[in-house]
């Protein structure tokens, strides 16, 4: 079984520098291009399936990449939902909250600020799922658009890390490729980009 994992292209938020959770965020241009490069990166590898998480950037980088071709939703692939801190900065939400918004960044858990978010570990668990459901696909090449802290996700658990961990580092529609095979998850490639 091959996991195939693409990272959306860059989205207004990431080129605005703020909190966009699970709301409706275009790609930037430069998100685009990234996504048409990742298509041209894409053109020669067989996949069986696609999915795709169902938030707007990573629907839009799909149809880029893969144009056309069938593709299912699977929420379970979503970014962590930080929605209630949707079109605020760092900047802004530091000065307001000063270090305890900068400390909760750092362990990617905002409940200490009274916001109905996801933590990390909702990640993680979510990571844990898809996991256990890519096993049961044998023989199959899968690819799934998500986001950066999903797929970090998939990554701790088979290295056996926190997914926050800063030796993950994501670039926008990348791909990372994930082996399972005669028993054992493995990762093949990792942040690769065109």
């Amino acid at each position: 079984m091959i996991l195939y994992m693409i990272r959306h292209g860059e989205s207004e938020a990431n080129a605005g520098g703020f909190h966009s959770g699970w709301s409706c965020v275009h790609l930037s241009e430069k998100g685009r291009m990234q996504a048409e490069r990742a298509r041209l990166m894409m053109e020669k590898i067989e996949i069986d399936e696609l999915y795709v998480s169902d938030i707007l950037r990573t629907q839009e980088t799909a149809e880029i990449i893969f144009p056309g071709k069938d593709r299912k939703f699977m929420p379970l692939a979503r970014e962590m939902n930080t929605t209630p801190l949707k079109g605020k900065t760092k900047d802004q939400l530091t000065a307001v909250f000063g270090e305890t918004y900068l400390e909760c960044r750092r362990k990617l858990d905002y409940t200490p600020l009274g916001m109905d978010c996801e933590t990390i570990m909702h990640v993680s668990m979510r990571a844990r799922q898809l996991l256990k459901w890519a096993k049961t696909q044998e023989n199959k090449s899968i690819c799934i658009v998500s986001h950066a802290g999903f797929i970090k996700a998939i990554a701790g658990w088979i290295l056996s890390i926190t997914p926050h961990s800063d030796a993950l580092s994501l670039d926008n529609a990348s791909l990372s490729v994930f082996e399972f095979k005669n028993g054992n998850w493995r990762i093949k490639l990792w942040n690769q980009t065109p």
